[in-house]
Parts: structure tokens; C-alpha cells; sequence
């Protein structure tokens, strides 16, 4: 077993996963890099670029983002903030949805598309290849095998390294397969929204050696007042956040929440609630608050 994985890999595995993602099991979402509710330009751009700076710092898992967070808003900061740095955690972004004038939200999962979408992604994000190319969001207009088939098309041709999938069932991800190899699956999962099929499809993704991100895993924040969860929280003397992303991180090593922040100071939260929670298993460098930073 490779001791690069050793955060987010099974003891023994059916198999290990492919992209040898950062040794912290926590990410860091890109959709609050943008301004509110992902649209717009972000209301403090150069906190946002500590935040990433940080995350990078303290060796996340993945940075996730998507060409529709602003739009176009958080790949630039990310990329501004990447092609300073000597090193990176993997980066993945997402493709296949787009924003209207008033910010409104649709799927275009057009194989053209997504081609396009793809290349524009890279230029922001100033990457010659991007680590995991995500589908946003299955269309129902377009058979799912088409969709895929173009991002790993995509894959092919040396845009990207990996492709991911988002927001699907256990059946789209077997038939997603099928058009070639899947790396990662990001859906929405939180502590009080863990269903059966949830639980199915987590028990696939562990035997094939695929990531699961969990997206929103404080549910929009309303897990933080959550009365069980501060109960639990206070019955532990932790934050509330730990007791939250704990539960998503009990659910196996190949899982990994990806919490949106827009703030150094949340980043820095939420990287210590998973430290804290997983103890020897979650190591990363902590390293000491910037000059200016709230700890």
C-alpha cells in the first residue's frame, strides 16, 4: 500500500484508488469563491486566494470547483493562485451545467459542449491537464453513455487525467463505467441525509477503489445548529463541525467531505475537525496561523 494514500485508503482494499489524492481527508469546495450562491464575482477576492493557499498548505485532498461557479469566477482564482505555487494538491473541475443572467441554474451536457466547456476550464485554471474532469450533472436529454463517452474522450486526448462523476445513482455509475474508467463520484451526503441507496452506492465506490466526495456535508449550515448535532458536539467538547464531518468520515477512508470556503479561517476549521477526529490517521501539517489570521 503506497503511504500516499495512507488518509484515504482502506487497510486492504479492493482496489486502491487511482489518482493519489492529498494526504489530508478533507477538500476544499471552490463554490463559495464565487459570490452568493455561486454567481457573481466573490465579495473578498483576496481572502479567497488565502483560502486556497491554505488548502494547499495543509495538503487537501482535492480542490473541487466548476466552470459555472460565478460564472468562471472560481477557476480563475484557483488557477491565479496555483501557477504561483511549486506544488498542488489535485484539482477537479466540473462541466455539463451553466448559469443564466440571473444566476439561475441548467443542465448542457452536449457532447460539444463539454469539449469546449473543458478547454475553457484548463485556460482558467492555467493547467495543461486537469486531475479529475467531472460531469455536473446527468441531462435527461442526452443518453448518459454519450455524455460520459465525451469526457473520456476528453480524457484521451490528454486533457485530463481522470473524469469523475456527479450527482448520480449506483445504476448511471455502472453504466458510466462501462464507457471507461470513473475515479471519483461527488453527491450530496450529510449527516441527516444518508439514505440506503446512499449507503449502496458507498459500498460500490469502496469496492472499485472510487473516491465519494461529499458535497455540502454541513447542509447549507444547517447542521452547525442542528439540536442532536450540538448536543452530540457538546457531549464530545468539540465543534459542531466535527461532529458532522465525522459522521461522513466514519462512513469509510474513501470518503471525503468537500465543504465549500470562501475564508482561511474556515479552511483552517475544518481541516482541524478532521485532524482531530480521525487523531494518528489524519496527518497533515498544521501550519501556524498567517500574520493577520484569526486562529
Amino acid at each position: 500500500m503506497s503511504t500516499r494514500n495512507d488518509v484515504l485508503a482502506r487497510s486492504a482494499p479492493v482496489r486502491e484508488p487511482a489518482l493519489p489524492w492529498g494526504p489530508l481527508r478533507l477538500g476544499l469546495g471552490g463554490n463559495r469563491l464565487a459570490g452568493p450562491d455561486s454567481f457573481g464575482p466573490p465579495r473578498d477576492e483576496a481572502e479567497g486566494r488565502r483560502a486556497v493557499d491554505l488548502a494547499c498548505d495543509l495538503g487537501v485532498a482535492v480542490i473541487d470547483t466548476a466552470d459555472c461557479y460565478g460564472p468562471h469566477w472560481s477557476e480563475r482564482i484557483i488557477g491565479d493562485v496555483l501557477s504561483r505555487r511549486g506544488s498542488r494538491p489535485p484539482v477537479a473541475t466540473k462541466v455539463g451545467v451553466v448559469r443564466d443572467a440571473d444566476g439561475g441554474w441548467a443542465v448542457d451536457a452536449r457532447p460539444e459542449r463539454l469539449a469546449r466547456a473543458a478547454e475553457d476550464s484548463l485556460r482558467r485554471l492555467r493547467l495543461e491537464a486537469v486531475d479529475v474532469l467531472q460531469l455536473h450533472h446527468p441531462s435527461t436529454r442526452i443518453p448518459l453513455e454519450e455524455q460520459v463517452g465525451a469526457l473520456q474522450d476528453i480524457r484521451r486526448s490528454g486533457l485530463a487525467r481522470h473524469i469523475g462523476l456527479c450527482n448520480v445513482t449506483l445504476d448511471q455509475l455502472r453504466r458510466a463505467e462501462r464507457e471507461g474508467p470513473v475515479v471519483s463520484v461527488q453527491n450530496h451526503l450529510h449527516a441527516r441525509r444518508i439514505t440506503p441507496d446512499d449507503l449502496n452506492l458507498l459500498a460500490y465506490c469502496e469496492d472499485r477503489g472510487i473516491t465519494v466526495m461529499a458535497y455540502q456535508p454541513f447542509a447549507e449550515g444547517a447542521l452547525l445548529t442542528e439540536p442532536r448535532v450540538v448536543r452530540a458536539a457538546e457531549r464530545k467538547g468539540v465543534p459542531a463541525a466535527q461532529v458532522a464531518l465525522g459522521v461522513l468520515l466514519d462512513l469509510g477512508d474513501h470518503v471525503v467531505p468537500i465543504p465549500g470556503a470562501g475564508s482561511a479561517r474556515h479552511v483552517r476549521a475544518n481541516a482541524d475537525a478532521v485532524v482531530d477526529h480521525l487523531g494518528p490517521a489524519g496527518r497533515a501539517p498544521r501550519p501556524a496561523p498567517a500574520e493577520g489570521e484569526r486562529p
